[in-house]
Parts: structure tokens; C-alpha cells; sequence
């Protein structure tokens, strides 16, 4: 069995006015990567919003020509010699976000060959894995936030997530993660700044929300600098956050080193695909920093939380809810899990195949 062809395409997804309020139309943008075999077996990945015209361009002018004819199942090999060829310095943006996308959809192949879902192939730590939605977006106001929440606290999820930073003051998100607070009860409670603060702005925040029992504060400081998430993460109890965009596995190594994060949040779909994100939840598993998914994509990071004994809760983003049309199989929600696949594979389709 060989690689006959290597395809991608970028889709743009409309959806409503509290997304594009939140993260512009971008946020529903998307790359779709897909690989044939001599066999027969197409493989898909995903990846996507930024540069995604470059993503795709790249993956079909530059990592097709080089892929023609090998093995699809040498995944380390494939990418060894494409990170030689394309990126020897190390770099991250569009090759990595490439490589992501690829390194599922070999992978995928993978499963189908071995007739056998990803999840088992990794070692079937489990059959579902919790679920937390990201429904508190800044479009909504105080009424309309605690309403998302409070529905999906009722529709099984285990805790919300509610973004802060956007054009309020530092009073009026906590006044907004209060008001959850008290509407959730004892729901799981979890806080996202997008990279927007200073780390005098963050520990302002997290001084005035310290009783409100958040469960972790994801992405708090602007260019997610290590030192500066230490510094934070010493001043308060409230768990620090990040990763979901990182693609640099050395970025991870160096957070655990200098004691940066609380909590790892890498994304098949950005950090290099499956093989990436093994390597580093192998490093959270070494020194016992828990893994919880962020960035949405969690059809992609399923099979990997699931598989990994050290696997943890995923991420369902409400802005990422249009995407899911675009979806012929996709994870089943159920009492607050989503399901692993008993497909073969990566565990999920589209409604289409690429032409």
C-alpha cells in the first residue's frame, strides 16, 4: 500500500452575530486535509482558522509532491523527512498546522487498515471522556450568559467556560463570572482571556474571583510567556491554563521546566497531529500536570484523550457549533461524555470527500 494523493480544502462556515462578535468569521474557518492510498483508504484531518489559505496551499503544492508513493503507516518517517525538507530550523505557524492536519489523517488510515478506532490503537484507556462547553461568549450580556450556561449545565455538560477580557473593565467580568457562579452552583466553573491580559490586569482578576471557585484560568497573558504564567501562577490559587495553540512540543517542555501551568492544553490540530500530542501527554504524565483539551476540535482530540491513560476532560466550543453540520460522523454527546467511535479510524467523516 502506498500514498496515490494528498488533498486539502478550506471551508468557511457562516454562523451568528455573539461568534463573529467574539472572534471575527475566521474563528468558523477550516482545513481539510485528506490522504489516498493504492488501497483504496482516504484518511482525514483537520486543522484550521489562521493562515488557512496558506495551510491548504501547502499541504496540496508542497507535502503532496513529497508524499507520492510512501508507505502511508511510516507516520514518523513521513514526518522526519518533510520537518527536514520544510521546517530544520523549527519554526511553527503553516507547516505545523499542516503537519497536524496530515498526521491525522495517516493515522486514520491507519485505524481503517488494522480495522480498529484510533482510541484502541493508542491503548483504549476508556470509552468516553467529560465534556465542558464554551458557551459564556462576550456578544452575550449578563442575561443572555447566564442563560447559555445555566443550559448547558442543564443539557448534561460538566462545567462552562465564559471568555473574559473583551472591552470590559476588570469589575464587569467579575461581576459577569459571579452571576455564573451563583447560577450554576457547584458546576465546574473555568475562565478564558484569549492571551488579553497584562500580568498586573490578571492578577487583579484573579484577586477579585479567588472565591468563586474557578476551576482553572486558561490563556491569561498576552504571547503566552512562560516566565510571566510562573510568576502568575505564584500569586495565585486559582489553576493557570494554556496551550491549545502552541506548536512547539519544546514550548510544553519548557512550561513544565519553569513551573508555568497548572494545567496542559495541547490540540491535535495545532501542536502536529496525534503523534505530537502523545509525546506531550507523555511529558504532563512525567510530572503530573493534568491534560484538559481547549481550542474546540474535540471530534480530533477524542480519540487521543480516550486512548491515553493520561487523557483528560475535552472541550465542546459553541463557536465551533456550525462546524458540525460540515460532519457525517462526529462524537456522540451523552450525560455529559462524548463517546469514543467504534468506527475504525480517527472516528470521524465528512458529509463529502474531496475532489
Amino acid at each position: 500500500m502506498n500514498i496515490t494523493a494528498v488533498k486539502s480544502i478550506v471551508e468557511h462556515i457562516k454562523s451568528n452575530n455573539s461568534i463573529n462578535e467574539y472572534a471575527g468569521q475566521e474563528s468558523l474557518t477550516i482545513v481539510r486535509c485528506e490522504v489516498n492510498t493504492s488501497d483504496g483508504i482516504t484518511g482525514v484531518g483537520i486543522t484550521g482558522r489562521f493562515f488557512a489559505s496558506d495551510v491548504s496551499n501547502f499541504i496540496n503544492h508542497h507535502i503532496s509532491h513529497n508524499l507520492s508513493g510512501k508507505d502511508p503507516l511510516d507516520i514518523e518517517l513521513i514526518t522526519t523527512l518533510l520537518i527536514k525538507k520544510f521546517n530544520p530550523r523549527q519554526a511553527t505557524g503553516i507547516f505545523m498546522s499542516a503537519i497536524s492536519a496530515l498526521d491525522q489523517a495517516l493515522w486514520d488510515i491507519k485505524g481503517k487498515l488494522l480495522n480498529l478506532p484510533i482510541s484502541k490503537l493508542i491503548g483504549g484507556a476508556r470509552t468516553s471522556v467529560d465534556a465542558y462547553a464554551t458557551v459564556g461568549l462576550p456578544g452575550y450580556n449578563n442575561e443572555e450568559l447566564i442563560e447559555a450556561c445555566v443550559s448547558a449545565i442543564d443539557q448534561g455538560f460538566k462545567g462552562v467556560k465564559i471568555l473574559v477580557g473583551f472591552n470590559r473593565t476588570i469589575a464587569e467580568d467579575a461581576e459577569r463570572i459571579k452571576n455564573v457562579r451563583r447560577a450554576i452552583g457547584e458546576a465546574q466553573l473555568m475562565i478564558d482571556a484569549n492571551c488579553s491580559y497584562t500580568i498586573s490586569a490578571a492578577k487583579q482578576l484573579a484577586s477579585k474571583i479567588s472565591d468563586f471557585d474557578i476551576n482553572f484560568f486558561e490563556e491569561p497573558l498576552q504571547c503566552n510567556d512562560l516566565r510571566s504564567l510562573a510568576h502568575l501562577r505564584q500569586s495565585t490559587s486559582i489553576p493557570i491554563s494554556s496551550g491549545q495553540m502552541i506548536q512547539s512540543i519544546t514550548w510544553f517542555r519548557d512550561a513544565l521546566n519553569l513551573g508555568s501551568l497548572d494545567i496542559l492544553q495541547p490540540n491535535v490540530a495545532f501542536c502536529g497531529g496525534i503523534s505530537a500530542m502523545l509525546r506531550i501527554l507523555s511529558l504532563a504524565e512525567v510530572y503530573n500536570i493534568p491534560v484538559i483539551g481547549a481550542g474546540g476540535f474535540e471530534a480530533a482530540n477524542l480519540p487521543v484523550m480516550a486512548g491515553h491513560s493520561y487523557g483528560g476532560m475535552l472541550e465542546v466550543h459553541n463557536a465551533h457549533h456550525a462546524i458540525k453540520k460540515r460532519f457525517e460522523t462526529h462524537p456522540k454527546f451523552i450525560n455529559g461524555q462524548l463517546i469514543t467511535s467504534e468506527l475504525p479510524g480517527i472516528g470521524f467523516s465528512f458529509i463529502d470527500n474531496l475532489k
